[in-house]
């Protein structure tokens, strides 16, 4: 009895001993290997420029909207807002927000321009029709009467009466024709200024491709927006700079919010989602630490250069 009684505890004693193990070593693995998505980033609102027309509680609306589109695998959205955050969200107002509000200012009055032109060319056009018709009507009767040696009095002083109305219709038409290649002037000077400025535009572009831009100086990080174009473009744009604050890179899926060119995309595919899964793969503190130590050091680094910069 009293060996099965040792046996007993022996078993217990080692299963506790195992348990605590197992215990122990999950809980080091748990310190050791940790994942960016195990708790959400924050972000909170900083600057917004007054020529957006947009107030900050729309836009802590937007973002906030904007985060909820990140989620890791439990479901739990990935970006909060935190007043204290030490991630400002801007809305920075510079030349391409100024170029592209003039080129759709450019393109509203074009556009309208070409719908006045259209029907009054057409009007100018049927009246010349008409005068061309009354004209050769005119012709074929004075070419009748001609022949006949002459038109009787009547006759003449109608053609005659007929001669000086059409006389007056074709100084109005020469009027109205002016006056419309002056339109046509002006529209088309308007073409050529929306056309320059669509070139400055796309000269602005190619030092700045996206609408909005994500940058992480040491622990500093920053994501600044320059667009206000549509309400489901601005939550893609901020979505897109609150992926690369994630650690997420483009892809080439025309359908993705990390697509590198703007699109209205707001909710993830598959490869944001295979992508994010990847950004949120377990890694060791020791793995974690040298990243944020090359980060640093590169922030540094190019905090140098500036400084040196400065003095040359």
């Amino acid at each position: 009895m009293m060996k099965k009684l040792l046996i007993f505890f022996l078993i217990i004693g080692l299963l506790f001993i195992t348990y605590q193990n197992k215990t122990v070593s999950a809980k080091v693995n748990q310190f050791l290997y940790q994942s960016p998505c195990d708790v959400p980033k924050t972000f909170r609102i900083g600057s917004i420029d007054p020529r957006f027309n947009i107030s900050k509680k729309e836009f802590l609306q937007d973002t906030k909207e904007a985060g909820t589109v990140w989620k890791n695998s439990q479901g739990m959205v990935l970006m909060e807002y935190d007043p204290n955050s030490n991630m400002p969200v801007n809305m920075i107002y510079d030349q391409r927000q100024a170029l592209n509000s003039q080129i759709n200012n450019l393109n509203s009055q074009v556009t309208q321009q070409k719908n006045t032109l259209k029907p009054e060319i057409s009007s100018y056009e049927n009246q010349v029709t008409e005068f061309k018709k009354k004209s050769d009507a005119l012709n074929e009767q004075i070419q009748y009467w001609n022949s006949k040696g002459g038109a009787p009095q009547d006759v003449y002083k109608d053609i005659i009466t007929q001669q000086q109305s059409l006389q007056q219709q074709a100084t109005q038409l020469q009027q109205e024709a002016d006056q419309l290649n002056q339109s046509t002037d002006q529209y088309n000077q308007q073409i050529n200024q929306l056309n320059q400025n669509v070139d400055n535009y796309n000269n602005v572009l190619t030092y700045k491709p996206e609408e909005g831009l994500y940058n992480r100086d040491g622990i500093n990080e920053t994501i600044n927006i320059y667009f206000n174009n549509s309400h489901q473009e601005l939550i893609h744009t901020i979505a897109h700079e609150m992926g690369h604050a994630l650690g997420l890179g483009h892809n080439n899926n025309l359908q993705s919010i990390m697509y590198p060119q703007t699109n209205l995309a707001i909710i993830p595919t598959i490869d944001d989602k295979n992508a994010l899964t990847i950004v949120c793969k377990k890694r060791s503190i020791f793995e974690i630490a040298k990243e944020n130590i090359v980060i640093s050091l590169g922030s540094l680094h190019q905090n140098l250069n500036n400084m040196m910069a400065q003095y040359q």
